[in-house]
C-alpha cells in the first residue's frame, strides 16, 4: 500500500547473483519506477566446491582450490581466515600403508585451511589407486550435494 506516494514492502527476498543492480516496482496501473544502484552481498558459506585435476597419480601431489559457496552459488567471501576443515572420501594405501593427506595433515583429522575472501588452495596427496570422491566439512559446511 502507498502512503504519501511511498509505498513499504516487508519480506523482500533476493536470491540470485551477487553484485550491483536496480529494482523496478511496476504497478497494477500507473509508471513503472525503478530504483538506484543497489549492491547485493554474498550469504553465507552453506557449500564447498572442490576443484582440481580430475585425475591424480597415486603417491603424487596435486593443489586444490576449496571455494565456499552460498545458497544462492555466489563465492561467500566473508568466509575468511584460517578455517578447521576435515577432508574424507579417499582410503589408505595399503602397502605401504600411507594415509591421504591435505596440507600435509591425515584425512579424517582436521586441517588448518587460510581461506581469503571465501577461496583457499592447498595440496593433496593420495596414494591409494581408486576412484575418490573428495570432501571437505566444516561444520554444516562441505561439499556434499554440491
Amino acid at each position: 500500500d502507498f502512503s504519501s506516494g511511498v509505498a513499504s514492502v516487508s519480506s523482500l527476498i533476493y536470491t540470485g547473483t551477487a553484485g550491483t543492480g536496480t529494482f523496478t516496482f511496476t504497478p497494477a496501473t500507473g509508471t513503472a519506477v525503478t530504483s538506484g544502484n543497489v549492491t547485493i552481498g554474498a550469504g553465507s558459506a552453506s557449500k564447498f566446491i572442490i576443484t582440481g585435476a580430475g585425475t591424480q597419480t597415486a603417491g603424487a601431489s596435486q593443489n586444490i582450490t576449496i571455494t565456499a559457496k552460498d545458497a544462492s552459488g555466489n563465492t561467500a567471501t566473508g568466509y575468511t581466515g584460517a578455517k578447521s576443515i576435515t577432508f574424507s572420501g579417499a582410503n589408505a594405501s595399503s602397502s605401504p600403508a600411507t594415509n591421504p593427506t591435505v596440507a600435509s595433515t591425515n584425512f579424517g583429522t582436521a586441517t588448518s585451511v587460510t581461506f581469503s575472501n571465501g577461496v583457499a588452495t592447498v595440496s593433496m596427496s593420495l596414494y591409494k589407486v581408486e576412484s575418490a570422491a573428495v570432501v571437505a566439512t566444516d561444520g554444516s559446511v562441505t561439499t556434499s550435494g554440491s
